[in-house]
């Protein structure tokens, strides 16, 4: 075993993908550094073609369908390397989803946040267009929210403290809101609007997904109540 193995650096160009029916859906077979770009990642070595072979793994396999061995064979490493990386899968698990999914979406909170009197239309339509341009990390996203219902999953306890914590951050800011919209109800309308809509569109790749939620909008803020508001 050569000295890169061992460090669990790639052996070779980390091209392969996962296969099947969902193959050729949101992402799965663009060129890994296509995939990198499209997710922020600058600096291609071992972590970082681990983790574009795990997003693609958990997204179209799922956790339980997904193995460390499978990943190490995708990216040209031993087993040990992998681990070398992520400690666990539970590390990898956490690693998509802490550091990738809602590392960039926390930008949207944080610019939220810093706004005196903040448009709530826009926050979702700033979060619709990031996840307009990361489909597999979406489709992953929605993979593991399903399976995680199950007590059991390592995530479960995750995609709860997270919803609970997305709503509460929200309801500490000072919108800027028509007079008498409970804005507990409004956030909570929306955030399950958005997850079923982009259901719908990983469902039928291709589809514009800001246009769709565009089309949402007048649910959620029906004029004249919302003019001057969004």
């Amino acid at each position: 075993m050569d000295t890169a193995q061992q460090a669990g650096e790639p052996e070779g160009p980390t091209t392969g993908s996962p296969t099947g029916d969902g193959a050729d859906r949101a992402g799965f077979s663009l060129p890994v550094r296509e995939l990198a770009r499209q997710l922020g990642i600058e600096h291609m070595d071992g972590r970082a073609a681990v983790t574009l072979a795990a997003i693609r793994s958990f997204a179209l396999r799922g956790y339980y369908g997904t193995t460390i061995q499978s990943i190490a064979n995708e990216v040209g490493m031993t087993k040990a390397g992998v681990l070398h990386h992520v400690g666990s899968k539970e590390g990898l698990l956490e690693m998509v989803l802490d550091d990738l999914y809602d590392g960039q979406t926390a930008q949207v909170i944080s610019h939220t946040l810093s706004q005196p009197r903040p448009l709530i239309a826009r926050m979702w339509r700033e979060t619709v267009a990031i996840n307009a341009r990361r489909p597999l990390l979406v489709h992953m996203f929605s993979t593991l929210t399903t399976e995680a219902l199950d007590p059991d999953h390592p995530a479960h306890e995750y995609f709860q403290a997270r919803e609970r914590t997305i709503v509460d951050t929200a309801l500490n800011i000072r919108w800027s809101l028509p007079k008498d919209v409970d804005a507990a109800s409004l956030i909570r309308a929306g955030f399950s609007m958005m997850d079923g809509l982009q259901l719908r569109w990983l469902r039928a790749p291709g589809q514009d997904l800001e246009a769709m939620w565009a089309e949402c909008e007048p649910v959620l803020f029906p004029l004249p109540l919302w003019k001057g508001y969004i």
